[in-house]
């Protein structure tokens, strides 16, 4: 008897210290996204004029290019909220007028997402109060 509980206390244990590592990465693991359009410094979208990437990996990493430099961030989200936290990008710069601007503005925003929303093929991300702030289309 005394083995079973301590066979039972230990499988509990180890299941309390997995559920803690997790990352729980919603319906976003796998999928990868061009960013369209991104909230400018005045409000509006902007069309995306730079080529960036979004990347979801299975073990809560994002990572792509956002721009000129490669980038990636740890992840959690849910079935419609999400939170990006430390992004990291290679250093690199980059001559072409405006591709520092948006990619800047893009690690910035990713910080700002709350929520997102999938229609199709296109991914919706909003920050607080729930303002569009980042949109992106399916790779394929």
């Amino acid at each position: 008897m005394r083995s079973g509980f301590f066979i039972v206390a230990i499988l509990l244990a180890a299941v309390l210290v997995t559920a803690g590592c997790s990352m729980v990465t919603g319906g976003l693991s796998g999928t990868s996204w061009t960013l369209v359009a991104y909230e400018g410094n005045d409000g509006e979208m902007v069309r995306a004029d730079t080529y960036a990437t979004l990347h979801f990996s299975e073990d809560g990493k994002a990572s792509g290019t956002a721009g000129c430099n490669s980038y990636s961030a740890e992840y959690r989200a849910s079935e419609t909220e999400i939170a990006f936290r430390s992004p990291v990008s290679t250093l690199m710069y980059c001559p072409d007028e405006g591709v520092m601007e948006q990619e800047g503005r893009f690690l910035f925003l990713l910080e700002q997402v709350r929520s997102y929303q999938i229609d199709g093929d296109i991914l919706m991300m909003y920050g607080a109060g729930g303002r569009e702030i980042l949109v992106a289309g399916k790779m394929r």
